[in-house]
């Protein structure tokens, strides 16, 4: 007959090859997802085409503009103005729109002045010690080698009208 310690040391042994197989089987699906991964990934040369056939049709459509005598931020399809589906900051200083809910002329007249001047570079500021909590809330970043902070391009600049340099 088997003694206490014998049993858990039997119990022991299954407990260990448990936990062998459970890793071995957690290694094996981890794999598995990676492959699946890899397949569902477009492939080097399909993102290739896929970006040129986005060039492609962008120079038609900034082509068929220009033609027209119509900037970008005049574009609408479908009743969605291509300005307002521009959302990243850097996206919209591309096209040089200013704001989200720009409100300048659809024909392409210039927008006028109080509208946000948009950074295109990290814009450096001149911000005290005392200001900069309030400077780096409105978006402002450190840039320790330089021992200064800038407004990141993309950024509106109209908040930082006091530090601007």
């Amino acid at each position: 007959m088997d003694t206490r310690a014998d049993i858990q040391a039997k119990l022991a042994a299954i407990d260990q090859r448990k936990a062998e197989a459970l890793k071995a089987l957690q290694a094996k699906r981890a794999k598995l997802k990676a492959k699946l991964a890899a397949l569902e990934r477009p492939t080097k040369s399909q993102r290739r085409v896929d970006a040129r056939r986005k060039i492609l049709i962008g120079a038609f459509v900034l082509e068929q503009l220009e033609h027209a005598g119509l900037t970008p931020q005049a574009l609408t399809f479908q009743g969605k103005r291509f300005a307002d589906w521009l959302v990243r900051p850097n996206d919209r200083a591309v096209f040089e729109i200013q704001t989200a809910n720009t409100s300048a002329s659809v024909t392409g007249t210039p927008l006028p002045s109080s509208t946000p001047r948009i950074a295109t570079t990290d814009t450096p500021l001149n911000v005290t010690f005392p200001d900069k909590d309030r400077a780096k809330a409105l978006g402002a970043h450190w840039q320790a080698a330089q021992k200064r902070w800038v407004v990141p391009a993309g950024r509106d600049l109209t908040p930082f009208q006091p530090w601007l340099e």
